[in-house]
């Protein structure tokens, strides 16, 4: 059994090992199908990002140069018409979310916003004045941070013509840090070149009212240039930025004058806005950690970044913001879709082979111990058949030569051949009904009948047999069980009783009391009946095991009994057909089998 035993592990590693290399493979496969997922959901981020960002700039590389005073001329039928700047309206309103306003830098120094009119205008009455011109600080305070530095300013004064000169080296010289990594390959993203606009009289006043002043007289300072029309040239926006605030600002050159032209967002409302969507409807957000970093500083991120995180890709943002850089990552806080299927499966699978196998292992183990005991049965058949045959020879032959002279001793061997044949007989018989219940052939004839007319029947028909071998059969009856009869099968019942007296007399032959008792017992309404001997009984261990088919608790190599391992087995057998229990019991000394009739009706 040990190599059996051993030939069906190796059968189960075998098995067992290709199916977790699949499993593995599998689940590696699931994994890299779930990052290239998330790396093509990053890449569709990427590209909305962009669009929303290309068409925000697109729209205020498109604004007009005018657009950033208080006033400006509109085309109109038949002409133009002065009105006011769409960027005049206030509260602010604009695509760019987290606006703080527009500005424009003209060439004298003077930090100009379209809310708040200047020059000739500045006396014109406003609403919101003081809100205007606190958008108008704001923005001063925010370019001064950010090293826009415009001078000494003082309640929105005119500023000294170097204090412009500073701006602009601010602007042309410094390194504003656009240029991408060289072994990062940018978005695509429109081709953005300066455009030119042509001015009109009309524009040209409106433009230029705004920088006019009045003197101490009421007078205008200089005068008003509206004799002839000009080109304007306008440069793509550019943009610098800190942790807070993005300045985003062009060069406009208007005849020989440079302005400068812009407006500040912040920072983090603006870069939010680009990916809320993402954030808040996509379900595969749950998983992705979006960062913004510039200069190598990580400015606004959403999401849990740990040492779990994957970077799916790194990418600077389209231009003028070439210096932020957009960072995706997944973080797997759970297994990768379609894993619990799998490993259920890979389980199951094992489980199922494992337990395949152990069952196949068990029934090869009980088909090897099933033929054991069928050697050992055709063994102690043979055995059984050959003692009483060689006994009938034997006597057969003293008698045949007239070799007994003596008539006693004739009529013994006469008894002799007789009992050793009813003997044989019995056995024949035990093989011939176990042949009869294994295939479902013994015939049930359940009849009314009184249990303890059948019993009084047995022990007259076996009680000469127990005596013969030296025992004495007593018989105890309950007087309440005379009269009650049931359903029964008087040749199952008479078959179950000459099995067990059998039964006790091969294994207490030995025993210190030669006696078998018979008892018929009711208990409410339980009536049964009990075989008890004073043998040395059965070790509680076996008392499962000796109903088995050919089962017996003596070793056949070395037993001491006759018996073919038949008897309880058919007896179980019988009970079960005829709706019956068999119940074993150690009487100390002795066995006690009780065989409990089906209950009866009250």
């Amino acid at each position: 059994m040990r190599k059996i035993h051993l030939i069906f592990v190796a059968i189960f590693v075998a098995i067992a090992i290709p199916v977790i290399v699949l499993l593995a493979h599998s689940y590696s496969q699931l994994q890299q199908n779930a990052q290239y997922a998330y790396r093509e959901h990053a890449f569709l981020v990427l590209q909305m990002l962009n669009q929303r960002f290309v068409d925000d700039m697109t729209i205020e590389d498109q604004r007009s140069y005018s657009e950033y005073r208080f006033i400006r001329a509109v085309p109109v039928i038949g002409g133009e018409e002065i009105t006011l700047s769409e960027l005049a309206n206030f509260p602010l309103r604009s695509h760019f979310k987290g606006i703080v306003g527009h500005f424009q830098m003209d060439p004298d120094g003077t930090l100009r916003t379209p809310i708040l009119p200047d020059g000739v205008l500045e006396k014109i009455p406003m609403a919101d004045r003081n809100k205007r011109e606190a958008v108008l600080y704001k923005i001063q305070t925010i370019l001064m941070k950010q090293n826009f530095r415009i001078g000494e300013i003082n309640n929105i004064k005119p500023q000294p013509r170097d204090s412009i000169e500073s701006i602009l080296d601010q602007i042309y010289k410094q390194d504003l840090g656009l240029s991408a990594s060289k072994n990062q390959k940018k978005p695509y993203t429109p081709k953005r070149e300066k455009r030119f606009e042509q001015t009109s009289e009309k524009e040209s006043f409106a433009f230029n009212v705004e920088s006019t002043r009045m003197d101490a007289y009421g007078l205008l300072r200089t005068n008003i240039d509206t004799t002839h029309v000009m080109e304007v040239e306008i440069e793509p926006f550019q943009a610098t930025f800190d942790n807070t605030y993005i300045i985003f600002y062009r060069n406009v050159k208007r005849g020989s004058e440079i302005f400068v032209q812009g407006f500040i967002v912040e920072l983090r409302t603006y870069l939010t806005n680009l990916v809320m969507n993402e954030i808040k409807f996509s379900p595969q957000e749950q998983n992705l950690v979006i960062e913004f970093v510039g200069q190598d500083k990580p400015l606004v991120s959403y999401g849990d970044l740990n040492k779990s995180s994957t970077l799916l890709l790194s990418t600077p943002l389209p231009s003028p913001l070439g210096s932020i850089s957009l960072n995706m990552y997944v973080t797997q806080k759970q297994s990768a879709p379609g894993s619990g299927i799998l490993l259920f499966l890979g389980i199951a699978m094992l489980v199922v082979l494992g337990g395949g196998l152990i069952c196949i292992y068990k029934l090869t183990q009980s088909q090897l111990a099933l033929a054991s005991k069928r050697q050992d049965f055709v063994s102690a058949v043979s055995h059984e058949l050959k003692t009483p045959l060689t006994a009938i020879r034997m006597y057969a032959e003293l008698l045949q030569n007239s070799w007994v002279a003596n008539e006693d001793k004739r009529q013994k061997y006469y008894n002799q051949i007789a009992s050793e044949t009813e003997r044989l007989t019995r056995l024949i018989q035990n093989v011939l009904n176990l042949s009869k219940l294994d295939g479902n052939r013994w015939n049930v004839q359940l009849r009314k009948e009184r249990p303890k007319g059948v019993l009084d029947d047995f022990v007259a028909t076996y009680s000469k047999n127990v005596e013969k071998q030296g025992f004495e059969l007593t018989v105890s009856s309950d007087t309440d069980v005379k009269d009650i009869t049931l359903m029964m099968d008087r040749d199952a019942i008479m078959q179950i009783l000459m099995n067990l007296v059998d039964n006790s007399l091969k294994f207490s032959k030995n025993a210190d009391y030669k006696m078998i008792n018979i008892e018929l017992r009711l208990k409410d309404t339980d009536l049964y009946l009990a075989v008890r001997d004073y043998g040395p009984g059965i070790p509680q261990a076996e008392m499962t095991k000796v109903f088995q088919e050919f089962y017996r608790v003596e070793n056949e190599m070395t037993r001491q009994t006759s018996g073919t391992g038949i008897g309880l087995s058919m007896v179980k057998k019988l009970c079960t057909l005829t709706n019956m229990k068999i119940e074993l019991e150690n009487a100390n000394p002795g066995l006690r089998t009780k065989i409990h009739f089906p209950p009866l009706s009250i």
